[in-house]
């Protein structure tokens, strides 16, 4: 049984990897210098075709393993031309490489590698992060952090509860080198991110009321990748912002891919509860 729940679970992923490795549309690249004592090395992003009229910026945050074309079939959607969308990849993936070619697993520096690229462009205001995964508490951590750069947040499938997110006995196997051999540098290096969730997760805990940015969960309930009970304890535990959850009886993990309509409909609701939280502040 566990032999084909681990076979189940590594044919999930390789879904995931083919459908991120699909024909790319016409994308800007954008690469920038980053230098940290913790990093040392570049953050790229791949912008979608910029929209005629620049309601907000969409920052996506792809999860583990991962890409920036985790977004492609968001940037397909008619619905997204009123957004400026930047699929960045996140440090350790794609073309956001440290010199060292380390993974990096903490949240905190995930989230100020990030903030460090993005503070000195010009995005258009409100900026909403849409993230999937692991890129959730990343994108959670960055705006208790940097709320100065965040006005929204699109979480899906994201992981948040830390006894929830205790690493399974097929990530535990991945430490040994003869494992790493037949699953490959991608998913070892998703494995190293995996088995540091759990203590990532209860360090973001007492930063989760800080967060006031009005906030949209989706989550499917046969998500056997994130539980979701995860979505339950970020409803609970974002007690200071305005939070909706879009619960999917039928959905599973994979949200980006076969819900870019709804994910559209999801970055509505949050733009336009940005509007109504800055005319409040008039």
């Amino acid at each position: 049984m566990k032999n084909r729940y681990f076979l189940l679970i590594t044919l999930s992923v390789a879904l995931v990897a083919f459908v991120t490795a699909k024909d790319e549309p016409t994308v800007e690249l954008t690469k920038k210098a980053i230098s940290l004592d913790f990093y040392d090395g570049t953050l790229s992003w791949f912008e979608f075709s910029k929209p005629i009229s620049e309601q907000a910026t969409l920052v996506g945050i792809h999860g583990t393993p991962g890409g920036w074309s985790a977004w492609s079939d968001i940037g397909e959607q008619t619905g997204i031309s009123p957004y400026r969308l930047i699929a960045i990849d996140r440090p350790g993936w794609g073309q956001s490489l440290n010199k060292t070619d380390d993974v990096i697993p903490n949240l905190n520096d995930q989230a100020d590698i990030i903030a460090m690229a993005l503070e000195d462009e010009k995005l258009s205001r409100p900026v909403i992060l849409i993230a999937h995964s692991w890129g959730g508490p990343v994108a959670l951590n960055l705006a208790a952090r940097h709320g100065e750069l965040v006005d929204g947040l699109v979480l899906l499938a994201s992981p948040a509860d830390p006894v929830w997110m205790q690493p399974r006995w097929y990530h535990k196997a991945a430490k040994w080198k003869v494992v790493q051999l037949v699953i490959g540098k991608s998913m070892t290096r998703s494995n190293v991110e995996m088995l540091a969730l759990e203590d990532e997760l209860k360090k973001l805990q007492s930063k989760l009321s800080s967060i006031t940015q009005p906030t949209i969960i989706m989550q499917g309930k046969k998500d056997f990748l994130v539980a979701p009970e995860n979505a339950f304890y970020l409803q609970k535990e974002l007690s200071n912002a305005q939070v909706k959850l879009m619960y999917d009886m039928k959905g599973n993990h994979f949200i980006p891919f076969n819900k870019p309509e709804e994910v559209i409909t999801s970055i509505n609701w949050v733009y336009q509860q940005t509007l109504t939280q800055q005319a409040g502040n008039l």
